[in-house]
């Protein structure tokens, strides 16, 4: 049943989530089906909060990026005349008697942290509530198999789901602008759009994605959506539209293809963490395997400063430290070195990225570390990469290392 069907001619507060955007939105898009909407974001708890090792679980690019998003947001709804407000913490909600009679709409979400701040605005608003479950690309609705069977393991996920039809439809396709600037990392719809304008429409990047995917030098190299992606500026339903559309108008290949794929990576770690729930963040992982870590915060910091002596690990980290961006490639080594080379938990490598990264997914991050850590979704006990060799093959001439540094 969607949201029209049920809330027709109904009054609601929108708590806005990972869904920040006005198109291809559950309310937004069906805006004039309802009597009245009013709308708010609520900061997590962990905005101002610091890890035990001393770093801010969101880091100011994470943050700068997530204000410009809502800034936008507060924008065009106000273009829409909807009332919008941002409350700091629970208690100001609370104060601001926002909450009330009218039916509450917003998005499930998997996360700890999420599922508990889910929880405290229930109690301060337990009834009248009417939830989404649209942040994947597949819908949970049309699945070949029931959710506690699904396949634990990527490539027979991605095998029983298939090429089509098991995926959500888009409610409005947005459209994107008449002309595209390269990139502009700056939260909010408007560049989400502008980016899928430039890689697919005016720069046809997307049809030689798959031989590029694994470089580390420019914007250009992958599709770099991920950061909207993570906030909702953009739906993963509007985004595999636009491949479709791309492979039907242009051309359809191994690349356009990939980007699919990666959509169902990014949806099989979304499934799982439903499933699985905090076992996603807890040592053992959801395979709940007993692995030795140690817990030396000097080795850390010297891998988290890039200061190891590894040059690809280290370059990666500078990269992040100073951009709040990474590439996959570089993702996995530096995972991969902190836990295989230098032994140190891996949960302190997840919360690390958890703070810098700009695209920062809990699913997606703490899926791909477990993984790294032979205690998530794999068959084999150990990912090791060998960095020395990875450098030879990815970085041939050396110049991604050189770049970051001198």
């Amino acid at each position: 049943m969607n949201a029209v069907e049920e809330l027709k001619n109904k009054r609601i507060v929108h708590w806005f989530r990972k869904d920040q955007r006005v198109s291809d939105h559950e309310i937004f898009s069906r805006l004039v089906n309802f009597e009245h909407v009013t709308a708010f974001y609520l900061h997590e708890d962990r905005y101002k909060s610091m890890h035990s090792l001393g770093f801010p679980w969101i880091s100011d690019k994470r943050k700068t990026f997530l204000n410009e998003s809502i800034l936008e947001l507060a924008a065009k709804l106000d273009s829409l005349g909807v009332d919008f407000q941002i409350f700091k913490n629970l208690k100001d909600l609370e104060a601001s008697k926002l909450l009330g009679a009218d039916v509450l709409t917003y998005q499930k979400l998997d996360g700890t942290e999420e599922r508990k701040q889910e929880k405290l605005v229930l109690e301060l608003h337990p009834s009248n509530v009417f939830s989404f479950d649209d942040f994947t690309l597949i819908d949970k609705n049309n699945l070949p198999f029931e959710l506690k069977h699904m396949p634990q393991t990527f490539t027979p996920f991605k095998n029983q789901i298939g090429e089509s039809g098991r995926y959500s439809k888009t409610i409005d396709l947005p459209a994107l602008p008449l002309s595209s600037i390269s990139f502009e990392l700056r939260g909010g719809e408007n560049p989400a759009l502008n980016r899928l304008k430039y890689y697919f429409n005016d720069s046809n990047l997307i049809a030689t994605y798959k031989e590029t995917r694994n470089r580390m030098i420019g914007t250009d190299y992958s599709s770099r959506l991920s950061p909207w992606l993570a906030l909702g500026n953009v739906s993963a339903r509007t985004v595999f539209d636009y491949i479709v559309k791309y492979e039907s108008e242009v051309v359809s290949n191994e690349s356009t293809y990939w980007l699919i794929f990666e959509l169902l990576w990014r949806d099989f770690f979304q499934l799982q963490l439903h499933i699985h729930g905090d076992a996603f963040f807890q040592r053992k992982g959801i395979q709940g395997k007993e692995i030795r870590f140690s817990q030396n915060d000097k080795v850390f910091w010297k891998w988290a400063n890039g200061e190891t002596g590894d040059d690809l690990v280290d370059a990666n980290i500078r990269e992040l430290n100073a951009t709040g961006w990474m590439s996959n490639r570089g993702r996995q080594n530096v995972a991969s070195y902190l836990i295989h080379n230098l032994s140190i938990d891996w949960r302190w490598g997840a919360a690390y990225l958890e703070s810098q990264l700009i695209d920062y997914d809990p699913a997606s991050n703490y899926g791909n570390w477990m993984y790294i850590a032979g205690v998530g979704h794999d068959p084999r006990p150990s990912r090791k990469l060998n960095t020395k060799g990875q450098a030879e093959r990815y970085d041939t001439e050396g110049t991604y290392r050189k770049l970051w540094l001198r």
